[in-house]
């Protein structure tokens, strides 16, 4: 596939600078962490928090609807399965998981409406497809209908629908199986099955990707013979259980390639059939035929900022942002997008780069995305490291006088293998860090953190904690991993 042409109207200069350069950066970052920017990540209501809320409240007040009806077997089954979803969903929301919540309730809903479905006799065919987020220009025709029409997050797509993304538009689909679907911008999706077999319980999900990229997040089969199914004009990729993996398809040439990143994925076009696993890449040719597997390269590690980082510059303009990540054995260049957009349609800044490091000179005071993929000597590019965001601030510190950092212990640690459990303590309302993954901490300043550590022989894990003044605390716990 060619490579996605990058865009020219860079709004940042970049520079790369020395690892003693990164270090004095990032102390001085540290030092300007203030109270104004760290309202706005810990104190104010997030967008994720209260949309998550509204799911919730919508998958209430639909359970309360189906729960009038009469109750049958498959009702009762539904019904259940609403129930448990709500509870996930209620559960995660404790836990500040504001996503892994809405999803849950997405799918409290679709269950709520099945059981209303079977109660009215409707049973047979799950018909919906819920948007769980959607950024830029993207717009929606209805199956049998000529217009075009700007999306709403309330819509609820159907069968022969189709979502169209513009070059500066991204999507997420949420299908009744739990499989959520991203439509990257440039692309032309329609819905083409959503099926459910009442009596063996086979759910059936197929979408047809005309051109453009597309990923999919797929999850665990039900029952033998469910599957996900995302096809083009000669090639169809098949899931039938929980992983992910991502498509494109060319529009001129409809040459296609798919990558999977978890799992496996069943393939086929020009006649024949291949399983792609976990970490491979296979292509087609302009006239469907399969070529040799590639190999992906690993997924980056990110390093620093820590996500969520808030950076306090009374000048932004004449301030410095590093952005850094691990080096993956074979890579030969990385791919950096940087976006204010979650989904990361339109983005601010998106090439690939030599080195593991960017300084970003005068970025303009806001909340940013970015994430990392690494590409092979072949030009292949692999899976996207996670997504972290940072905010540029020019708020200044409200609390100059507090100058004692947060407390901060390990109250309790259990290592199996290469597996770490911390439990520890530190101010109520700190920001905590471990291992540069940010950690959630309760009401009572008490946190959880399982770690994956990532050698044999020592790992040192950092633990770091902000408060609202500013003032940082680390501490590092030494753990030993045997060699295999």
């Amino acid at each position: 596939m060619p490579p996605r042409p990058t865009k020219t109207n860079i709004l940042l200069d970049w520079f790369t600078v020395s690892y003693r350069s990164v270090v004095l950066v990032a102390v001085l970052v540290v030092a300007g962490l203030a109270a104004g920017g760290w309202y706005l990540f810990s104190y104010a209501p997030g967008k994720p928090r209260q949309e998550a809320q509204d799911a919730i409240g919508r998958a209430t007040e639909r359970l309360g609807e189906a729960s009038r009806y009469p109750a049958t077997d498959r009702w009762e089954e539904a019904i259940g399965s609403a129930r448990s979803a709500l509870g996930e969903g209620r559960d995660a929301f404790q836990r500040r998981q504001y996503d892994d919540a809405r999803v849950a309730a997405i799918r409290s809903e679709n269950f709520s409406q099945k059981a209303i479905d079977i109660a009215r006799g409707e049973g047979t065919t799950s018909r919906e497809v819920r948007i769980f987020r959607s950024v830029g220009d993207v717009r929606v025709k209805r199956a049998g209908e000529f217009d075009w029409q700007p999306v709403d997050r309330k819509m609820l797509l159907r069968v022969g629908d189709q979502v169209k993304t513009s070059s500066s538009g991204s999507i997420q689909l949420i299908y009744f199986d739990g499989t959520v679907t991203t439509i990257d911008p440039g692309s032309l999706l329609e819905i083409r099955e959503i099926h459910e077999d009442p009596a063996t319980k086979v759910r059936r999900v197929t979408e047809k990707l005309n051109w453009g990229e597309v990923s999919a997040s797929t999850q665990k089969r039900n029952v033998d013979g469910s599957f996900h199914e995302v096809a083009t004009e000669r090639f169809t990729a098949r899931s039938d259980e929980a992983g992910e993996f991502r498509i494109a398809s060319d529009k001129e040439s409809k040459a296609t390639a798919i990558d999977v990143f978890q799992g496996r994925v069943q393939v086929a076009s020009g006649g024949r059939k291949e399983n792609v696993e976990s970490g491979e890449r296979l292509r087609t040719d302009a006239a469907g035929q399969l070529q040799a597997k590639e190999v992906l390269p690993g997924a980056p590690r990110l390093l620093s900022p820590s996500d969520q980082k808030v950076f306090v510059h009374e000048a932004p303009a004449e301030a410095s942002t590093t952005l850094s990540w691990e080096r993956v054995p074979g890579a030969k260049a990385y791919h950096l997008a940087i976006s204010d957009r979650i989904l990361f349609a339109d983005a601010r800044y998106e090439a690939d780069r030599a080195d593991t490091n960017v300084v970003l000179q005068g970025v303009e005071p806001g909340e940013y995305y970015w994430r990392v993929a690494a590409i092979s000597p072949a030009s292949v590019r692999g899976p996207y490291s996670e997504v972290r965001r940072f905010r540029i601030t020019a708020q200044k510190i409200s609390d100059k006088d507090d100058t004692t950092p947060p407390g901060l212990a390990i109250t309790e640690n259990v290592q199996t293998g290469p597996m770490l459990i911390l439990n520890g303590r530190t101010e109520p309302g700190a920001l905590l860090w471990v291992d540069n993954e940010k950690v959630e901490v309760t009401d009572d300043g008490t946190f959880y953190a399982v770690i994956r550590l990532r050698k044999e022989g020592v790992n040192d894990v950092s633990i770091v904690a902000q408060d609202a003044a500013g003032n940082v605390k680390k501490v590092t716990h030494r753990a030993y991993v045997d060699p295999y």
